[in-house]
């Protein structure tokens, strides 16, 4: 068994790829395979991996029909060999060539999530624009993992994979794949994954660098755009709930959770507001079909959001969304 795994997924990034799958290849680190998930690309990414693939042994290459970045991580989990796995997006890099082998003393079996921090970069611009805080606790951590992060808000640690690696068998044990078709999969995926951690080390070196492409949906959001985005955050929401329940979660945690699931909440009212009327009630019949979630509010130590669910049975599901809105917009 080799001790890393790097899931790759892959699509029309042929501009980006090659320096994407370098940093890897450069590191002084070798106990690794790189997994390239070509996920039906049109341009020339296919070739480029295969080229990569018939040069490289470390390095496999699967090929699939278009179906999205969730179902590409889902392949190369599946394909992975490794004890621990890092997901890399194949726009972006590693910052060096030593990231690998200063992190590989913390994956040591014990150890089921290493959190590190990335920094952010413009395409095209020499300069970093943007760099994930430093962590309160530094090092070795045992204990509810998923409490810790949510009592230091260690937000971004919840919405972005690749600035942490991951022992495979939390991932596997528990089934916890990717949700395919939805917006920001990974903000869906990761608490599950954290809510199952007893052991982590939180290191503050830079294992990532994530590259801002102009013109992406990120810097460009259509109203279709933000109406799919609202619309996964109720999914997000209300399945993050219903999760943690199942589970199931401590008791200390609940409120902790149930906070964050409703900031989901409470923006997607507050995009509501901001829609044409046909997107409008594409949303309302979303939150229509999760009204469930407005269950969760009895874990909320705020009076005033405990009063939701009561306002739900009062005045319907719409003079509620209409209201929240207007209370938690921004």
């Amino acid at each position: 068994m080799v001790k890393l795994s790097v899931v790759i997924p892959v699509y029309n990034t042929e501009k980006y790829l090659s320096e994407c799958i370098d940093s890897v290849l450069s590191q002084t680190f070798r106990d690794y395979e790189i997994i390239l998930v070509d996920d039906g690309s049109s341009d020339n990414s296919a070739a480029i991996c295969a080229a990569y693939e018939a040069n490289h042994p470390c390095i496999k290459l699967i090929r699939q029909s278009n179906r999205g970045a969730s179902a590409a991580r889902n392949a190369g989990i599946k394909a992975a060999a490794g004890e621990y796995i890092h997901f890399i997006d194949s726009d972006d890099l590693l910052p060096d060539a030593d990231v690998y082998s200063r992190i590989s003393q913390y994956l040591d079996g014990v150890n089921q999530i290493v959190f590190s921090r990335r920094i952010r970069f413009r395409d095209g611009e020499d300069r970093i624009d943007a760099v994930q805080p430093e962590y309160d606790h530094h090092g070795v951590f045992h204990g509810d993992v998923l409490n810790h992060v949510l009592s230091h808000k260690y937000v971004m640690t919840l919405t972005c994979p690749v600035n942490k690696i991951i022992l495979r068998s939390l991932i596997t044990d528990h089934d916890l794949y990717f949700r395919e078709g939805l917006n920001h999969e990974e903000d869906e995926w990761l608490p599950k994954v954290i809510a199952w951690a007893d052991a982590a080390y939180f290191d503050d070196g830079i294992l990532y660098k994530v590259r801002v492409r102009k013109g992406s949906l990120s810097e460009i959001p259509s109203e279709e755009n933000r109406t799919d985005k609202a619309c996964s955050k109720v999914i997000i929401a209300a399945s993050g709930m219903d999760y943690m329940e199942q589970k199931p979660t401590p008791q200390d945690t609940m409120p902790l959770i149930a906070e964050y699931y409703w900031e989901y909440f409470t923006d997607a009212c507050s995009t509501y507001r901001r829609l044409s009327a046909p997107n409008r009630q594409r949303l309302y019949r979303k939150i229509k079909e999760n009204r469930r979630f407005f269950r969760s509010c009895r874990y909320l130590k705020s009076r005033n959001k405990r009063l939701m669910g009561r306002m739900l049975q009062i005045l319907g599901i719409r003079p509620t969304v209409k209201l929240i809105g207007i209370r938690y917009g921004k």
